[in-house]
């Protein structure tokens, strides 16, 4: 999978995909998840192919599973709002999904690394730079349950970009360059904007 061309172009800005071989199956009961790997096996002995021993596990859901970078899970939250007034469609106990942990933190590494102080980049050349890394993981992630996290993350990178700026962390970075600069004046990438229900909002 790893030869084909967008499949290098998702890895070059940062997102990494898993072999084409992986799979979920779900089930009802475990009764019907044990039955369906002995078919999954019996089937796929008959092409020659093996099952992955340490890969290939049963698990009930609200203990949540991770797949293709993202952690799965019921949720078990309250929701604050009625249903009828929740937009998005999220209902209580529904499934959800999340980018893993590891996922996160390798892309706030390469963020890191890419706005060091010591980056001899100006603003726009260093937004220029740092763009295609964010939007390339922003567009994997933008449809999961991601609003809170890419708040989060937009806010983050502003200050990472005033520290460079400024060549320290706390500073008055929000006066000379503001978020309406950042985003529309250097085309600084926004998480936020690209998660589909909230592309119109300005």
């Amino acid at each position: 999978m790893s030869r084909e061309a967008h499949v290098q172009f998702c890895e070059s800005l940062g997102v990494k995909f898993p072999g084409a071989t992986h799979r979920v199956i779900t089930c009802k009961s475990a009764a019907e998840a044990r039955a369906a790997v002995e078919a999954a096996h019996r089937i796929l002995k008959q092409l020659g192919v093996e099952l992955h021993p340490q890969k290939t596990r049963i698990v009930q859901v609200r203990y949540g599973f991770e797949f293709l970078g993202y952690k799965i899970k019921r949720g078990y939250k309250k929701l604050r709002l009625p249903e009828g007034k929740i937009r998005s469609g999220t209902r209580a106990g529904a499934l959800y999904a999340y980018p893993k942990a590891k996922s996160i933190s390798r892309f706030m590494d390469q963020v890191r690394k890419r706005t060091r102080r010591n980056v001899p980049l100006t603003t726009q050349e260093l937004i220029e730079n740092l763009n295609p890394l964010i939007r390339g993981w922003g567009e994997y992630y933008k449809r999961a349950h991601v609003r809170t996290l890419f708040h989060r993350l937009d806010g983050w990178i502003r200050r990472r970009l005033w520290s460079h700026r400024f060549r320290r962390w706390r500073n008055a970075g929000w006066k000379q360059l503001p978020e309406a600069l950042l985003y529309e004046g250097y085309g600084l990438v926004n998480l936020v904007r690209l998660i589909p229900s909230l592309a119109f909002q300005k």
